[in-house]
């Protein structure tokens, strides 16, 4: 079976999951919702190298309170991205497009009391994608995010939701626009897409270093290769296993209850 075999499968695979749980919408609620905002957070700060647990990062989020165990700066990344959750679901109920003004808005929020000075302005230093090669000239960045926002607003609506996501977060990790934050900015906007299409939060796997290593090698070969399948595939099996679980999860709260 070829690659974009493979990857319809895994959208037909993906489609009826959001079916399924969406037939479990009175199940999640509020507390529903903060828990998986809560493990959002915890797994895309692991990605950017935080070392909260589960466990702090929910206590962090539910108490409002600084851990002292933790340095200051990893204390507001998770509450700022948590916060940053918050952003996005707002702007899924008013239905805004992805465009330059709420992706700067959402890296004020990911950037608060951490990079106050370059919140949400774009970078005026070199950068390195995930491949080692420069990113682009922050010259450049300008006129390139412009022709991003174009291609989004022209394109994606003709993409599958999940390959309009996926390409969102490759094409912006590959501009590396901010000084700070690319990775936490372009899996939210990804997560904006997705709920925008009625899809769950995506989390991608960052438990250990393994699955760490898995998201960059795969960051890292698609922005080489010109051919996105290979991530389209990867972002959709990181799909699937996120929303098994989580179906796997409301099955279980359900029988608990019965």
């Amino acid at each position: 079976m070829s690659e974009s075999d493979n990857l319809e499968l895994l959208l037909i695979e993906i489609d009826m999951l959001k079916t399924e749980l969406q037939l479990y919408g009175t199940q999640q609620n509020a507390e529903w919702l903060q828990t998986v905002a809560i493990e959002n957070t915890y797994l895309s700060n692991r990605l950017e190298g935080v070392t909260f647990n589960l466990r702090e990062t929910g206590m962090a989020i539910r108490s409002g309170l600084i851990l002292h165990s933790k340095s200051m700066e990893e204390n507001l990344a998770i509450l700022n991205h948590y916060q940053a959750i918050q952003f996005i679901l707002s702007r899924v109920s008013k239905q805004l497009l992805l465009s330059e003004d709420l992706l700067k808005q959402l890296h004020v929020v990911l950037s608060k009391r951490i990079n106050r000075q370059h919140a949400g302005d774009y970078r005026t230093q070199v950068a390195t994608q995930a491949n080692d090669r420069p990113a682009a000239d922050p010259e450049k960045l300008g006129p390139l995010m412009a022709e991003y926002f174009h291609w989004a607003h022209s394109e994606g609506q003709f993409l599958h939701p999940l390959i309009f996501a996926a390409e969102t977060h490759l094409r912006f990790l590959t501009l590396k626009p901010f000084t700070t934050a690319n990775g936490l900015c372009a899996r939210l906007a990804m997560n904006l897409i997705l709920l925008e299409e009625g899809y769950p939060l995506l989390s991608i796997a960052a438990e250990n270093d393994d699955e760490r290593s898995a998201y960059y090698a795969a960051l890292a070969n698609a922005q080489s290769d010109q051919d996105g399948n290979a991530w389209h595939c990867f972002i959709a099996k990181q799909a699937r296993q996120c929303w098994q679980n989580l179906l796997q999860r409301l099955q279980y709260q359900e029988d608990a209850i019965e």
